[in-house]
């Protein structure tokens, strides 16, 4: 395995070696990180920390940038830092679902209803019902609107109260669009998934989580900044603007927990963020490979079923241009994955993370606060490129991507990660 890490110090960017174990780190490869660090953006970004897995082994690993900073003190990125991973968290969301499946407590083809407590149906079809399938696949019909989380005070069901009728800014279905029939990306559906797993398995969302999916993935983290194992570790998310870099989320030194003590499990799970909310590192992104790699075990621990894994991995949607929208690089998904096909997604862009792509990567992207992610594997090749990137400049102003819906940092740290000498120094 080789290794590079880069350390940032006050307004200096500096390419740094870790020791002799990191000596003999590609220098392409480092070079073309270092300069996606520094010149991918219209401004220096905060960090950049990315892994490339071949065979299953982990080949390159780089670190650069600053996880947190104030005035001159500045903590520089790690493997270990964690990042609110954005909806990379939607993979990890889901595993906790389908374990339910596995338990038979869930069926994804039955009425959502029978799970939330609620009626959930989209005016326009009363009599389609919205099952667990569709939530995960972004194909239930329902819309984020004006927001997809509320008050820990407030039941989820209102997101859905009559009194929202179309036409509003607060009106959460899409006007006829059957469910099932039409994917529009939606945070919402997976509030929903999480407050189903709280009614199911009557566990508070983030605990549920936290005993049940990343204590046996072996993965430090949470979906609750409060009950962090290691809040030393936890970064700051920035943008950064004319102003410099300015924090976006988790900025706190102390945390209120999400959950205050009247809550009612079962009733509002959007205060963990099931969408985008779990904080987890580099090294824990290789932790959850490993458990695709294994089938859904990791350190002989079986954490999810090989049947239920591959259901999420299979496409349940695929775009033919006349049943979808959107703008991220989507043009196929499964259960909160996503199957980059090489083929047009709805914008009209290649999903194609790099030039001379043949397929087979299935995986999550996260954007959210500054912050953009990718979890990408090929389960057959047990090939993978995970990467956290902080500190973009405000949303709608990064650079776009040259061939497809992704970023151009995004494609840049793709192609440097995709080249041979990222995967010379494969150990087991």
């Amino acid at each position: 395995m080789t290794h590079r890490f880069v350390g940032c110090l006050s307004a200096l960017l500096l390419v740094t070696s870790s020791g002799a174990a990191c000596a003999s780190s590609p220098p392409s490869t480092d070079v073309k990180l270092a300069q996606v660090l520094t010149h991918g953006e219209s401004r220096p970004l905060a960090a950049i920390v990315a892994m490339r897995i071949h065979n299953g082994a982990v080949s390159y690993r780089y670190v650069g940038g600053f996880a947190r900073k104030g005035g001159s003190d500045v903590t520089p990125a790690r493997p270990d830092t964690l990042f609110r991973i954005a909806s990379v968290s939607k993979f990890v969301t889901a595993i906790g679902l389908m374990q339910l499946v596995d338990q038979g407590k869930v069926d994804l083809d039955a009425d959502a209803s029978r799970y939330l407590g609620f009626r959930l149906r989209n005016p326009d079809f009363p009599d389609v019902p919205i099952t667990p399938r569709m939530l995960l696949s972004h194909t239930a019909s329902i819309a984020d609107a004006d927001d997809y989380v509320i008050p820990a005070d407030h039941i989820v069901s209102e997101f859905f109260n009559p009194s929202r009728r179309r036409g509003m800014a607060t009106y959460h279905f899409l006007p006829g669009r059957k469910p099932g029939a039409w994917f529009s990306y939606c945070n919402l559906c997976y509030g929903l998934v999480g407050t189903m797993v709280e009614r199911v398995s009557g566990e508070r969302f983030d605990l549920y989580q936290q005993k049940h999916v990343l204590t046996p993935l072996g993965i430090d983290g949470g979906y609750d900044p409060a009950l962090l194992s290691h809040p030393e570790r936890l970064a700051t998310l920035y943008q950064h603007t004319t102003h410099g870099y300015e924090a976006a989320k988790d900025n706190n030194t102390h945390f209120v927990p999400e959950a205050p003590a009247h809550y009612r499990i079962g009733t509002n799970a959007t205060i963990f963020s099931p969408q985008g909310g779990l904080r987890i590192s580099l090294d824990g992104l290789y932790r959850l490979s490993q458990f695709v790699f294994g089938g859904g075990t990791v350190d002989n621990v079986t954490v999810l079923s090989s049947q239920s894994l591959r259901t999420m991995l299979q496409p349940a949607w695929r775009y033919d241009e006349h049943n979808g929208e959107g703008t991220y690089p989507i043009a196929s998904y499964g259960l909160a994955t996503i199957h980059l096909t090489g083929t047009s997604d709805p914008s009209g862009h290649l999903t194609m993370p790099w030039h001379g792509y043949r397929g087979g990567l299935v995986g999550h992207l996260g954007d959210a606060y500054g912050l953009r992610s990718g979890f990408w594997l090929d389960p057959e090749t047990r090939d993978g490129y995970l990467f956290i990137v902080d500190g973009f400049p405000e949303d709608g102003r990064e650079k776009p991507g040259e061939y497809s819906s992704f970023t151009n940092v995004e494609e840049k740290i793709f192609s440097a990660l995709s080249g041979s000498d990222a995967i010379s120094g494969t150990t087991k």
